[in-house]
């Protein structure tokens, strides 16, 4: 299998995140000589290595002693001032629509999470997911929802439209749950069995007042640019492979589907796919391939779920399909995983 791009994050998101840190009264050069770690920002190139960035959110936990650093001053982590994500409010035709954009946007600012959307109807659930090949610490985790829950609070304040929102983390509480309610203002549960934000409510589908069409148009473009700079150089696929692993959520979808994402056509899809050594066959196997090693490491999860979730009917085509991957069957591998986790 051709070998995905190292887990990375755009440099200037994590520029946001350092001026953060300043407001903080943290200096990152000092902070990093401090802890022996990089400082990402004095590495070359648009894009900074997750894992490094990951270990910097941690040394900033001890140095502030305190679990919540990222919630103490909200007005400095809203990356408002370098995102377009917050100007979405006032373009896009519904608030679906504003996180349906959102979240093609951020999974490009970084590999820290990727978001998994399904739409049924009267609600939207965003599945947040943490990149599995490096470590990614839950602060990332945590700012990637907090992300959201702060633009649904300039949404309101913007356009009066008031969308119900819950929130539930897979891991357990960093700090006194009673301060998180008291900083969320909204449904929040932890230890579930996957990390998600619902929304809902009768406002979900609203039409914003005063949408500007020429400035989707804008970000629409902006996307498309940002996307092709940023993953240039043999990412298209991966770009692909990112979007099919989100749409599954609503079944397996076919190469129209992903092309009408990207604002493409099927032909133009093919051949871009074919210009980097891939094919539509070779990604959608390899983006099958890796939600369902992801979904086994979680050990209660059934293999038939596992085997409708990636687009097999049949849980023994579903098993022939993992061995021709891994060379194991799903059990082997679940066990193999959950092996590792018991030595670490």
């Amino acid at each position: 299998m051709k070998m995905l791009r190292t887990p990375s994050v755009d440099r200037r998101f994590f520029q946001a995140t350092a001026d953060a840190m300043a407001g903080f009264g943290i200096d990152l050069d000092e902070l990093c000589a401090a802890q022996r770690i990089a400082n990402p920002l004095h590495l070359e190139g648009e894009r900074l290595p997750l894992e490094l960035v990951s270990q910097v959110y941690m040394a900033v936990e001890r140095v502030a002693a305190d679990p919540a650093f990222i919630y103490m001053q909200p007005e400095q982590v809203t990356h408002e001032g370098s995102s377009v994500l917050f100007a979405l409010v006032s373009c896009c035709a519904t608030p679906a629509d504003m996180v349906r954009m959102i979240c093609r946007y951020s999974s490009i600012a970084s590999d820290a999470v990727s978001y998994e959307l399904a739409d049924d109807g009267d609600r939207l659930r965003m599945r947040v997911v943490p990149d599995s090949r490096v470590f990614v610490s839950f602060h990332q985790i945590e700012m990637a929802v907090w992300f959201m829950v702060q633009w649904l609070r300039q949404l309101k304040a913007l356009t009066g439209i008031s969308i119900d929102c819950s929130v539930q983390y897979a891991h357990a509480p960093r700090f006194d749950q009673a301060r998180y309610a008291e900083i969320y203002k909204l449904p929040l549960k932890f230890e579930a069995d996957r990390t998600m934000l619902t929304f809902g409510g009768p406002q979900l589908h609203k039409a914003v007042p005063g949408q500007d069409e020429r400035m989707l148009a804008y970000y629409r473009a902006q996307a498309e640019r940002y996307e092709q700079s940023t993953l240039s150089h043999g990412d298209f696929p991966r770009r692909v492979a990112i979007l099919f692993m989100q749409r599954m959520a609503f079944g397996k979808p076919d190469a129209a589907d992903i092309a009408a994402q990207l604002h493409i056509s099927v032909r133009t899809l093919q051949r871009r796919l074919m210009d980097e050594g891939s094919s539509w066959s070779q990604v959608s196997d390899e983006a099958r391939q890796m939600v369902a090693c992801r979904e086994l490491q979680q050990a209660a999860r059934p293999l038939f779920e596992i085997a409708l979730l990636t687009g097999f009917a049949d849980p023994r085509a579903f098993m022939r399909a993992f061995r021709r991957w891994t060379g194991l069957t799903p059990s082997q591998y679940r066990k193999q995983v959950q092996d590792g986790s018991d030595e670490g």
